[in-house]
C-alpha cells in the first residue's frame, strides 16, 4: 500500500498544517490496517490454536525451550553439560557401528593377500 508523502513544508490556505494532521491521521489508519491483515494473514498461516488442539504436550514443550532460551539459559553451565552428553550419545552409535564393520571385514577368511582359504 503505498503511503502519500507529497508535504513539502508549512503552508497557508487549504495545504496547511491542518491538511497535513490530516493526511498524517489518513496514513496511520492505512498503516493500521495493512498491519491487521498482515496479522491476520500470519496467524492464520501458522494456525497456533490448532497446533495446541492437536499436539498439546509438544507446544507446552516448545514454550518451556522458547522460555529457557529468552530466559538467558542457552549459554549456561546446564545446557553445556547436555550438549557433552548429547554429543556423547549420537557419537557413541556411530563408532560401534564403524567398529562393527571393521570387525566383520576382518572376521571373513579367504580375503587375505594370498587369496586361498586352506
Amino acid at each position: 500500500m503505498a503511503i502519500n508523502t507529497e508535504y513539502q513544508g508549512v503552508e497557508t490556505g487549504e495545504k496547511g498544517p491542518f491538511h497535513h494532521a490530516k493526511a498524517a491521521v489518513d496514513e496511520a489508519r492505512a498503516f493500521k490496517e495493512a498491519l491487521g491483515s498482515s496479522v491476520s494473514n500470519f496467524s492464520s498461516s501458522i494456525d497456533l490454536r490448532g497446533r495446541v488442539q492437536r499436539h498439546p504436550i509438544g507446544m507446552v514443550c516448545a514454550a518451556l525451550g522458547v522460555g529457557y532460551v529468552l530466559g538467558g539459559g542457552l549459554f549456561s553451565p546446564f545446557t553445556s553439560r547436555l550438549l557433552k552428553i548429547g554429543i556423547r550419545l549420537a557419537v557413541i552409535p556411530l563408532v560401534k557401528s564403524q567398529l562393527s564393520a571393521m570387525a566383520g571385514a576382518a572376521a571373513q577368511p579367504g580375503e587375505g593377500a594370498g587369496g586361498s582359504t586352506f
